[in-house]
């Protein structure tokens, strides 16, 4: 075996997307069974958008933490459930404005913990703890938190309209580091000032105002092939993942298996037009993010991955929905 191949076997085994397998079955149920379970812009988006009588669109997500680290590291827990709502809230180009927050435990002094972790998230990225329901006597422990936001009508970003020929470009801070508590986290918040932190997240405001991208996600702990997996099938489209061209932008000190599944804290996702490129890195620049290109867009619903001048097949949609299917199973 090749070490493409490797790569390809690791990847659909990491428990960062195998995990979303399942969501094909929820999301058909949910959109033919709820009520209105067809609304435009919700499931399968990183935020839903909510029509209002003004120019703006209300944004709502909903992320939980995994009782593991709410057990063995409660106050990282408490404070990546802000981060990753805000991130979805951010990734549809939109400004965070609210968060609510369930918290389930036993053990207070875990409880305790993961509260601390909501609050320095709080202050971190600038959003207001506004609701929360709490259960001190759980045989669980999480915590799962709901964000809102708020985005002009005209600048709303979905995660599921890339176009043939598009290309793919990830957006991050070379500035980090591992993750203490979570090894395939790469970290760009701990010990930064707020208005740090916020200057690189609101890229993608500006991004949205410029009408710069075609399809927007945030990098999440499906790691940057299977979120571009999961924007490619969402958008009914196909694409090649060049892992030469994310070998070549990876911080250095990561290598690129660890780099190809890691949650990045300040990451996104884009596909976007090949002559709006320059000015998405220079946008990207002026808020001391990369901006680097990893693959392309096409009309096959193949993904591949290529390296080295080699291609294997990750993932076929024309054969059944796999991740995050735009209509139900085709």
């Amino acid at each position: 075996m090749t070490r493409l191949d490797d790569i390809l076997e690791m990847l659909v085994s990491f428990d960062g997307i195998s995990r979303k397998f399942v969501l094909p079955s929820i999301i058909d149920k949910l959109r033919m069974s709820s009520f209105r379970g067809d609304t435009p812009h919700s499931l399968g988006e990183d935020s839903a958008a909510i029509g209002t009588d003004s120019d703006e669109l209300v944004l709502l997500t909903t992320d939980a933490i995994v009782e593991d680290l709410c057990l063995q590291h409660p106050s990282a827990a408490g404070f990546n459930a802000v981060l990753a709502n805000i991130m979805d809230i951010y990734a549809a180009g939109g400004t965070p404005t609210s968060f609510a927050v369930a918290l389930s435990y036993s053990n207070p002094e875990i409880g305790e913990a993961m509260l601390d972790g909501l609050i320095r998230g709080s202050h971190t990225f600038k959003i207001p703890i506004v609701r929360g329901h709490t259960n001190p006597n759980s045989t669980s422990t999480y915590v799962v938190g709901s964000a809102t936001g708020t985005v002009q009508k005209s600048c709303i970003l979905t995660a599921g309209g890339a176009e043939d020929d598009n290309i793919l470009v990830v957006l991050f801070d070379r500035t980090g580091q591992r993750g203490e508590h979570y090894q395939l986290g790469w970290d760009s918040v701990t010990d930064r000032p707020s208005e740090n932190v916020v200057k690189r997240l609101s890229v993608m405001n500006d991004i949205a105002e410029g009408n710069l991208v075609t399809a927007s996600k945030d990098v999440s702990v499906a790691g940057i092939a299977g979120t571009a997996a999961m924007m490619l099938e969402y958008s009914g489209k196909g694409g090649t993942i060049d892992l030469d061209m994310i070998d070549r932008a990876r911080p250095q000190q990561i290598k690129l298996e660890d780099w190809l599944r890691m949650y990045i804290s300040l990451g996104f996702l884009v596909a976007t037009r090949e002559e709006n490129f320059l000015k998405l890195k220079q946008i990207a620049e002026e808020h001391d993010l990369s901006a680097c290109r990893i693959g392309s867009v096409d009309d096959t619903r193949v993904v591949k991955l290529s390296m080295g001048g080699e291609k294997r097949i990750m993932f076929d949609f024309t054969k059944g929905a796999v991740l995050t299917p735009r209509t139900g199973h085709d």
